[in-house]
This record gives structure tokens, C-alpha cells and sequence, in this order.
């Protein structure tokens, strides 16, 4: 299991393992700008997932919109590099480990909203 802050910024940031597993492409090749069509051809996924996933890291400050078109990684501060340090090593060790910690953290949301449709006895 990831220490809390690692399980902590997988559930910030990470809504799906797709949204690891794009950052960490971007990471492995962070000299280069891609713009979302490239992803989807390098990455074999949908626009969709592509285009949420890009949105979402940019507002958690791990990559940025590069000048000339597309997104390249980049993060924001020296902790969330140390963090994303952390992360790739422990997926590449652990991958089932980290994909649980971000499947359930994207699933509380999911149970939370179907909980507020259970009819209570009170």
C-alpha cells in the first residue's frame, strides 16, 4: 500500500490509471510538446479520455500548455516533481497497488452520488 501522501496525491490527481499512464509518457519524453491528437496515436486512447486527463493535470500544476501548441511535463514546484519521483517507482515496483489506490478514490465519488439517491428509514 502507498504511504498516505502518495495515496493522498494519486487521489488529487489521478481520476483513472489512463491519466497516470499519459503523464508518465509525458514524463519519459518531458523535451517534447504533444499536442492531444498525438497523444491519442501514441497512446492508443480516445480523445475523450485524452482531453480530461490533459485538463485535469494542467490544473493540478504537473504539466503545461507549451508555446508552441500541445502540453509537455512540467511541474509546478519541486514537491510535486518529488512526488511524481515517488510515484513512477512505486508503479513500476507495485502496479496493482497504485492502480487500487486510484480506482477507489475515483470510485468514493461515484458511491457517494448513488448513496444520495438510497431511501432512508428515519
Amino acid at each position: 500500500m502507498p504511504s498516505p501522501d502518495i495515496a493522498a496525491f494519486l487521489r488529487a490527481h489521478f481520476k483513472s490509471v489512463w491519466a497516470l499512464e499519459l503523464l508518465l509518457f509525458l514524463r519519459a519524453h518531458a523535451k517534447t510538446a504533444w499536442t492531444s491528437d498525438q497523444l491519442v496515436e501514441a497512446l492508443r486512447t480516445s480523445e475523450t479520455i485524452v482531453s480530461t486527463s490533459v485538463a485535469r493535470l494542467i490544473a493540478g500544476g504537473l504539466i503545461a500548455d507549451d508555446p508552441k501548441g500541445g502540453v509537455r511535463y512540467a511541474p509546478a514546484s519541486d514537491d510535486l516533481s518529488r512526488l511524481m519521483d515517488i510515484t513512477q517507482a512505486l508503479y513500476a515496483k507495485k502496479p496493482d497497488a497504485v492502480r487500487r489506490v486510484i480506482v477507489t478514490g475515483s470510485a468514493t465519488g461515484l458511491s457517494a452520488f448513488a448513496n444520495s439517491f438510497r431511501l432512508r428509514n428515519d
